[in-house]
């Protein structure tokens, strides 16, 4: 049985489902020629990668969202909620081990 990609919920325009499945992850890194799989993404965030990342992981739940009203759904009041919430996603999206295990390649 191979593990579902778990989805988050958001509350934006409307209540909305992220996901970082790799189609998130390409759409990510072709428009930002970022790594998606780098940690170091995350401490380097910026508007333009934040609006991507965001988009990204939106765009399962509607093929037709563009960058540009994913841009109108952010704000300086709400950055913390979506960073805290695609940071969610990100985690959700890569299957639990227990602790101390590692993964068999």
């Amino acid at each position: 049985m191979r593990p579902t990609i778990k989805t988050v919920k958001i509350d934006l325009d409307r209540e909305r489902a992220l996901r970082f499945d790799f189609n998130a992850l390409s759409l990510f890194e072709e428009t930002t020629g970022l790594n998606s799989l780098d940690a170091s993404i995350w401490s380097s965030l910026n508007a333009k990668s934040l609006r991507a990342m965001l988009w990204a992981a939106l765009k399962h739940d509607d093929p037709s969202l563009t960058q540009e009203q994913v841009g109108a759904m952010l704000h300086s009041g709400n950055i913390g909620y979506i960073t805290e919430r695609i940071t969610e996603a990100y985690k959700a999206s890569t299957p639990d081990q227990p602790e101390g295990e590692e993964t068999k390649n």
